[in-house]
């Protein structure tokens, strides 16, 4: 009764003709597509009937309103909305439509150079809902770039910014909020964060963001350190380049860092593993349509040879390509990979322009040589170790001496970047309440943010607790035929 009361008002203005031809192409459509059964209603078409015949009946009722509307329509708002639509009832956060007035942002992330913070966040597809309120969609940051503003002022994937300059972000698009946080580059911007329990605002100021793709240094004369910030296009090139360099410096050992990258690109993503693994399988890709399945496997072309011995670092923000690539190496038995439990994303999306848009479309789920499933369950590290956080009761201290210039006045004073200053800052600092090992990384970060971009440090082993782990820990393992043998 109340579907056909709705339907009656729908065409109630229609001449009579209209309402019958709409109610008999309505009726029709819908006894051809479902038969009665025990337990309800079963589709007996094809998707591709059901596409048809939805499409017909779609198209007669946007010419019904076309003709008798009484305003104008905005054809393209219709379109937009109808993409839109499309994607949303997927239910996949990681398929949808990127409209044609979000589409120059999109492909200004995608370039790789924007004006902003250094973060990747997203609105729409992955959303916390306040258990107290529906309709609460904050930003969850999905990416925090290295030596950017926002990794110097403590962001970290899985925060979620609840409001920009004290407007809340939840009447906001994902577009209003990006604009929101970019601007002149020296102007300064309050990201209002909720991390856990805790809520609390930080000040940060804009800068020219250039997102590098990798990053790479030998720590000492043995150990080579590779930082992969996402698996773009070129991403293996440079990793090749990077790894032939690090080789003719003399290469022993080597930490690779995927902590906070979002993936990308799979087959980067297999062309890099390919540098690392001989003989062995790689990743399934397992499509809707099983005759496309496809098993990859590394061909004998290594770039890093078998001895030398390798970590891999991974976190709550590693996902996607970035898991396959830990899940690859540790499957194979190639690495030992430590931190804590990847993000879970084991599906892979395909990017398209399409009109004046983009569109993102889940088309396979991948499967580790292991034969563990990555989606949803994550890649576990064969060791644990914890990064170093603020305590949700130092969120307060920490807000505070944020906010305050004690910070600026110290490396005013103080501007040689040493640990001796640093541990000095930490001495002048410790009736704040906070942690020696927090008040160290305030005062790294703010040294940091004064350097030229060049010359900050690539790794670092003394305040960065979980690399500093892997690189103890990787003086004392050894691989034999390819084979961790000891850990």
């Amino acid at each position: 009764m109340v579907l056909m009361v709705a339907l009656t008002a729908l065409v109630a203005n229609g001449t009579p003709e209209e309402q019958q031809m709409f109610f008999d192409n309505l009726m029709k459509s819908t006894a051809q597509s479902y038969q009665s059964s025990s337990n309800g209603y079963v589709a007996t078409s094809t998707g591709s009937e059901i596409i048809s015949r939805d499409m017909a009946t779609l198209e007669r009722l946007y010419q019904y309103v076309d003709k008798n509307f009484l305003y104008d329509i905005d054809y393209d708002a219709v379109y937009e909305a109808m993409a839109t639509a499309l994607f949303d009832t997927l239910g996949d956060k990681y398929s949808y439509y990127v409209k044609a007035e979000e589409s120059d942002d999109y492909e200004e992330q995608v370039t790789g150079t924007y004006g902003g913070l250094g973060i990747y966040f997203s609105k729409t597809y992955q959303e916390y809902q306040d258990p107290d309120d529906e309709s609460t969609i904050y930003c969850l940051i999905t990416q925090v770039f290295p030596n950017t503003p926002a990794s110097r002022a403590g962001l970290k994937a899985q925060d979620y910014i609840i409001a920009i300059d004290g407007e809340s972000v939840v009447d906001l698009d994902a577009n209003d909020c990006a604009k929101r946080m970019k601007g002149i580059v020296g102007t300064t911007v309050d990201i209002t964060i909720k991390r856990n329990d805790a809520i609390f605002t930080v000040t940060i100021k804009r800068e020219i963001i250039v997102v590098p793709t990798i990053e790479s240094c030998m720590i000492d004369d043995k150990v080579g350190y590779l930082v992969v910030n996402e698996f773009s296009t070129g991403t293996d090139s440079s990793i090749r380049r990077a790894l032939v360099k690090m080789n003719l410096e003399g290469m022993e050992k080597l930490i690779i860092d995927l902590r906070n990258c979002p993936g990308g690109d799979v087959d980067v993503c297999l062309n890099i593993a390919d540098m690392f693994i001989t003989d062995s399988e790689i990743l399934t890709v397992s499509y809707k349509d099983a005759s496309r399945n496809v098993v990859y496997r590394a061909t004998p072309n290594l770039v890093v040879p078998p001895e030398v011995e390798v970590v891999v670092l991974i976190n709550g923000g590693t996902a996607s390509s970035a898991e396959i690539l830990s899940s690859a190496l540790q499957g194979s038995g190639r690495a030992v990979v430590m931190g804590s439990t990847s993000y879970g994303k084991g599906i892979m999306q395909i990017v398209s322009s399409f009109g004046t848009g983009y569109t993102s479309l889940t088309t396979a789920s991948f499967v580790g040589p292991s034969g563990d499933t990555i989606h949803k369950e994550g890649v576990k590290p064969d060791l644990e170790v914890e990064e170093l956080t603020v305590l949700d009761e130092e969120l307060d201290a920490y807000t505070e001496l944020l906010k305050s210039k004690k910070v600026d006045d110290f490396v005013d004073a103080n501007p040689e970047y040493s640990a001796e200053n640093v541990s000095k800052f930490s001495e002048e600092n410790a009736d704040t309440g906070l942690r020696k090992e927090i008040l160290d990384l305030v005062a790294r970060n703010e040294y940091y943010s004064r350097m030229i971009t060049d010359d900050v440090p690539v790794a670092d082993v003394v305040y960065d607790n979980v690399l500093k782990a892997a690189y103890e820990y990787i003086q004392n393992y050894e691989i034999v035929g390819g084979k961790v043998v000891n850990f």
